[in-house]
C-alpha cells in the first residue's frame, strides 16, 4: 500500500482549501471525509453525513467519538477491529448497522490510512454510503431463496403420499385385469382421477402467482366444512388398500362449518395419516376425532404405533432436526413432513402439540380459530 508524505498530505487539505473536494461533495451522496488524529476531529465532511445521521453538525465537530453510540452493539468490535488496522497503516473496508431511534440504517464505509514521511499514521481518509437499500434486497433475495427451498422440499414430499396410492392402484389395476376381475376399476380409476387432482391442487397452490411475487405464504381460506375434508381425504386411503391399519372417524353430526385452506389443510391430514401408516403395524389402527371447544375447532390425530422416542420429541416440529427415521417396512423418512405440518397449521392461525410414548401410539392436537 502507498504511504502518503506529509506534503502529499498537505495537498491534500490544499485541495480542499480550493474548494475541490467540497464540489465533489456537495454533488455526491456519498459521505466523503477527513479525520485528522492529532486534533481528534473532522477536517472535512460532506454533506451526505446528515442524511444517515441525525446529529447536530457542532456535536459532530464537537466530540465526532460519539458517533459509536450509533453504532449497533453487535457491530463495535468490527469498528473496533478496523481502527486497529487503520493505526497500523492497513486500508479497511466494512459494512455496519447504525440506528438513531427506531432508524435503522447499513452504512457500508471505506478508509485510508494517511501517513507522514515517517510512516506515520497522521489522518484518515475515506468515504460512507447508505446501503440499506441494497442490504434489503439482498435478505429479500435471501428469504426468497429460502422461500424456494421449502417449496421444492415441501413438493418432492406431499406428493409422495398421492403417488404412493397411484401406484399402489396400479398394481391392482394390473392384477385384477389379469385375473379377469374387473368389477373393481372403477373405483381404481376414480381413486387415480382423485390423486391427479390432489397433486395438481398442490402444485398449483405452490405456483400460484400471489405465492411467486412475495416471500410470504399465500393462504387461501375459504367456508369448509371440516367433517368434509377429513371424510374425503380418508376415504382416499381407505379406497387405494394402501393402508392396512383401520381408519376411525369420530365427527360431530352436525357440519363443523369454518374458514380454512383446503388445500394446506389436506397437505396437513396426508402427513399425519403418511406418518401413522410408517410406523404403525398392519392390525394397527389410525383415529382422527374432530369437536368444537369454544371459540377453537379441535382436531386429534391418532395411533398405537411404536411411538416417538422421547429424545426426538423436542425437535420433532423443527426443520433440518435430524429426527428423520426408518418405518416400520424400511419407508425412508427425513423428519420434514412433521415441520411442513407445523408450519401449516400456524399459517392458519392455529397450533399443534404431541403427546407420544415409546410402544404404546402418537397423538397429534391442533387446535383452530373457529372465526377470522
Amino acid at each position: 500500500m502507498r504511504n502518503y508524505s506529509a506534503r502529499e498530505h498537505n495537498s491534500f487539505f490544499m485541495m480542499s482549501d480550493s474548494n475541490t473536494i467540497e464540489q465533489i461533495g456537495r454533488q455526491s451522496n456519498k459521505v466523503l471525509f477527513q479525520y485528522s488524529l492529532s486534533q481528534q476531529r473532522f477536517e472535512y465532511l460532506s454533506k451526505a453525513f446528515y442524511d444517515i445521521w441525525t446529529l447536530d453538525k457542532h456535536e459532530v465537530e464537537k466530540e465526532p467519538l460519539r458517533l459509536l453510540d450509533t453504532v449497533e452493539e453487535e457491530d463495535r468490535p468490527a469498528v473496533l477491529r478496523c481502527w486497529h488496522k487503520l493505526l497500523k497503516g492497513d486500508q479497511v473496508e466494512e459494512t455496519i448497522s447504525v440506528k438513531q431511534g427506531k432508524r435503522q440504517r447499513f452504512v457500508h464505509y471505506d478508509v485510508y490510512p494517511i501517513q507522514d514521511k515517517n510512516g506515520t499514521v497522521v489522518a484518515l481518509a475515506g468515504m460512507a454510503e447508505d446501503v440499506t437499500k441494497q442490504r434489503e434486497f439482498l435478505d429479500y433475495l435471501a428469504e426468497f431463496g429460502q422461500r424456494k427451498n421449502s417449496v421444492l422440499e415441501m413438493v418432492s414430499h406431499d406428493l409422495r403420499g398421492p403417488l404412493a396410492v397411484v401406484k399402489s392402484v396400479a398394481g391392482l389395476l394390473r392384477k385384477d385385469w389379469q385375473d379377469q376381475r374387473h368389477e373393481d376399476i372403477n373405483t381404481y380409476t376414480d381413486i387415480i382421477e382423485k390423486a391427479c387432482v390432489s397433486c395438481t391442487d398442490l402444485i398449483n397452490d405452490l405456483l400460484n402467482e400471489e405465492h411467486l411475487r412475495s416471500t410470504e405464504t399465500y393462504v387461501n381460506k375459504t367456508r369448509v366444512d371440516l367433517n368434509e375434508q377429513i371424510r374425503n381425504v380418508a376415504e382416499f386411503y381407505r379406497k387405494g388398500k394402501v393402508v392396512k391399519q383401520s381408519i376411525v372417524l369420530d365427527l360431530p353430526d352436525e357440519p363443523l362449518v369454518m374458514p380454512l385452506d383446503q388445500i394446506k389443510f389436506s397437505q396437513v391430514l396426508n402427513n399425519l395419516i403418511s406418518n401413522s401408516i410408517k410406523f404403525t403395524p398392519p392390525q394397527g389402527h389410525i383415529s382422527i376425532r374432530a369437536y368444537l371447544e369454544g371459540e377453537e375447532v379441535v382436531v386429534e390425530h391418532q395411533d398405537d404405533g411404536i411411538g416417538i422416542p422421547a429424545h426426538m420429541q423436542a425437535g420433532l416440529f423443527e426443520r433440518h432436526k435430524n429426527v428423520g427415521r426408518r418405518g416400520l417396512n424400511g419407508e425412508e423418512s427425513r423428519g420434514l413432513g412433521l415441520s411442513i405440518v407445523y408450519d401449516l397449521v400456524k399459517l392458519q392461525g392455529g397450533r399443534i402439540s404431541v403427546h407420544s410414548k415409546e410402544h404404546e401410539g402418537t397423538s397429534f392436537t391442533i387446535r383452530l380459530p373457529l372465526l377470522e
